[in-house]
């Protein structure tokens, strides 16, 4: 099968230079990247697992611009080393060494504007299985409007659009489609949960809740989960085909999310819809190649998004 590519005639907000995707990203240092995950990564494991996402993402695109834009400005060589050929390494200029929000990508976006391409798209490296055809639907999609993709936790992985006012849109959350789902890695908690999307058998998949008993009943409430075990701090349930275990951590919570499939999408939809927890801008994915989706927050704040079975749809 050949390579897919950016595909359609452009617009009115087209430029001669097509589209771009700025990859924005830190130096994979020692103590610069990963650190939520030192301990148990010691630092150099951290910057050895961030090299390797940085040599696997940092490539090419069929018929796409592609731009590093790296930090910090000392260490350019070491990232222009990293960058693919046909990749452009240029300095990312933000300070510090947080992971990129929406502001620093609405940023990077104007910056690809400026450099005269459209439609354009930002995206982070600490999402490691999101594929091409995923990056690549966002840009075709952005030719009709803003596009945002979202990690387990509803922030952006990556942004996209076709002109500046829909960079706007972006920077007030009013993204016109949504971009497929990613999980990125931020803290430990995170890498076992990747683990378990990348093989199955590694198990179950854990959410971390504040209070197990009160998870418990928000859970059967709106999703009709079943119990299936229980001890003191733990719960496996059953959702819809799917299993999820709950973890009570009330000192160490730091919110997370998961994607299940399920066998009865549109009835937790209505269950979501109805308990005031559903993300409705999640459940139309149209234009960025994936399929239908309904995402639900917890009590918590934890991102439960349902995705249909093959046999579903």
């Amino acid at each position: 099968m050949p390579p897919a590519t950016v595909s359609g005639t452009p617009g009115s907000n087209a430029n001669p230079n097509g589209p771009a995707l700025g990859i924005l990203a830190t130096a994979p240092r020692p103590g610069l990247v990963l650190q939520g995950l030192c301990p148990p990564l010691t630092e150099a494991e951290a910057a050895a697992l961030g090299t390797a996402w940085m040599k696997a993402l940092v490539t090419e695109l069929p018929g796409v611009a592609v731009h590093l834009l790296g930090r910090p400005a000392d260490a350019m060589p070491m990232l222009r080393y990293f960058a693919g050929p046909g990749v452009s390494p240029s300095d990312w200029n933000e300070p510090g060494t947080a992971r990129p929000n929406r502001s620093t990508m609405v940023r990077a976006l104007h910056t690809l504007l400026d450099r005269g391409h459209a439609p354009v798209a930002v995206r982070t490296v600490d999402a490691p299985d999101t594929t091409e055809a995923g990056v690549l639907g966002c840009l075709d999609a952005a030719r009709l409007g803003s596009v945002e993709a979202l990690d387990q936790r509803g922030e952006p992985w990556l942004l996209a659009a076709p002109d500046r006012e829909a960079v706007q849109d972006l920077a007030a959350g009013r993204a016109a489609r949504r971009g497929p789902w990613a999980r990125t890695v931020q803290v430990v908690d995170d890498l076992v949960l990747l683990a378990h999307e990348r093989d199955p058998a590694h198990g179950t998949p854990m959410l971390p809740v504040r209070d197990l008993q009160a998870a418990l009943r928000f859970y059967e409430s709106l999703f009709a989960s079943e119990l299936l075990a229980r001890t003191d701090n733990f719960a496996f349930l059953g959702i819809g085909g799917a299993r999820l275990a709950l973890h009570e951590r009330r000192l160490d919570f730091v919110k997370n999310g998961v994607r299940l499939p399920c066998s009865d999408l549109s009835t937790r939809i209505v269950c979501a819809r109805e308990a005031g927890a559903l993300d409705e801008t999640a459940c139309e994915t149209a234009g960025t190649g994936v399929g239908k989706e309904a995402t639900a927050t917890d009590q918590d704040g934890n991102r439960i998004t349902f995705f249909a079975h093959e046999s579903a749809r």
